[in-house]
């Protein structure tokens, strides 16, 4: 039982929050986690209910609830279709900061802390291996770390260490080449962007970890950064700013791989002109979507290629279904994950698309796990695949 009571959301005037809930349900249906359990306890209207309970009693922080809180991948689906407008995402996150201060964090995000803090990534590997991913481009990026220039690669630690993901990586790479874009990488000064302690409710850690990579982009000279993976692009784009001001991230732009893509296709830097007969089923990454609203310019690179055709899932853009791997809960409930990314791998199935695909590491994983799991024909590529075989390259 932990002994500390929700003090932080007192002094930010959002315990009134569980209280303004009209208990509808409208967001329970909605819900990854509870469509997985159909507990409502699990909902997060149950969670708002026991929220309330716990506030105005004033009681400590019970160990099964934090552990509901962790049940939860920050898709926020809730607050999207939340008819009070309680600013959810947030909210949870400062749950989830209290569960942290009441010492009741699950032990896998304990040992995400001790990995950054120790090595500076969330594989608590060596930082000199950092680059490993860039084995198959070597030739173009051997002098090009660390090195000034307008535009930067920030790969993160999911492409940076996980072998599978590499690819994504070196696509990504393989289009600043044909596009004779002088880039940068921050080499091993590219440290974990702090989107588990954004997600964990951490800010004061996730902080200096901001400060290193700000500082580091602006003595490079750096003016726009382009990522893979939405997780560390929210970080840069939304976090870094909202902790640490506007100013912090004043004339550098931060873009997603779809966004970077389209700008090229329109100043016309970019054409595709060989066929890529595929029927593609386009899944929106929570946190490029409902996140931060950035939706039309993946389409638009779709669209743009000949032959490809493009089918639109049941549940897309603001409403599409989760991947199951936000939020940490593909390490706080692995099991959990893969149900609900087999649920979305199965509602793809039903557009008639032949490849599913999305531009996030973490959706990569979730739904190459999803595929095994529920033994589906249908492939995955991200679209960074997709872009490298469409230019041929």
């Amino acid at each position: 039982m932990g002994t500390k009571t929700f003090e932080r959301l007192r002094e930010s005037a959002l315990d009134v929050e569980p209280l303004v809930c009209a208990r509808c349900g409208f967001c329970t249906f909605v819900c990854p986690a509870y469509n997985d359990t159909l507990w409502d306890s699990q909902s997060p209207r149950g969670k708002l209910y026991q929220l309330r309970e716990l506030i105005l009693k004033n009681q400590p922080i019970p160990e099964d609830f934090a552990e509901r809180i962790f049940k939860c991948t920050l898709c926020g689906a809730c607050q999207e279709i939340c008819q009070t407008k309680i600013p959810l995402l947030t909210f949870w996150q400062k749950v989830r900061q209290e569960i942290n201060d009441a010492g009741l964090w699950p032990k896998v995000v304990h040992l995400l802390d001790e990995s950054i803090q120790s090595s500076k990534n969330i594989m608590d590997l060596d930082q000199e291996d950092r680059m490993l991913w860039t084995d198959m481009v070597d030739d173009i990026v051997e002098d090009r770390i660390d090195k000034p220039a307008k535009v930067a690669y920030f790969a993160g630690c999911n492409i940076s260490f996980k072998g599978t993901l590499a690819p994504i990586g070196e696509n990504t790479i393989k289009v600043f080449d044909h596009l004779g874009i002088d880039f940068t990488i921050l080499g091993e000064e590219e440290y974990c962007c702090g989107n588990p302690y954004f997600v964990g409710g951490e800010w004061d850690k996730a902080k200096e970890l901001a400060i290193h990579h700000l500082n580091k982009l602006k003595d490079l000279g750096v003016k726009t950064v382009v990522f893979n993976c939405p997780g560390c692009h929210r970080a840069f784009n939304e976090e870094y700013p909202h902790m640490l001001g506007k100013e912090s991230v004043a004339g550098i732009e931060f873009l997603p791989f779809s966004q970077f893509i389209a700008w090229m296709l329109r100043e016309g830097k970019l054409k595709f002109t060989k066929e890529y007969n595929e029927v593609i089923a386009w899944h929106d990454p929570c946190e490029l979507g409902r996140h931060q609203n950035i939706y039309d310019e993946a389409r638009e690179v779709l669209n743009a290629i000949p032959g490809l055709v493009l089918r639109e899932m049941k549940h897309s853009r603001n409403k599409a279904d989760c991947c199951g791997g936000g939020g940490l809960l593909k390490g706080t409930n692995p099991l959990m994950s893969v149900r609900i990314s087999g649920r979305r791998i199965e509602a793809t199935e039903k557009t008639g698309a032949t490849i599913l695909a999305s531009e996030c590491p973490s959706c990569m994983m979730s739904f190459m796990d999803g595929i095994e799991n529920t033994g589906k024909k249908i492939k995955f590529k991200d679209l960074s695949q997709i872009v490298v075989e469409a230019l041929g390259l």
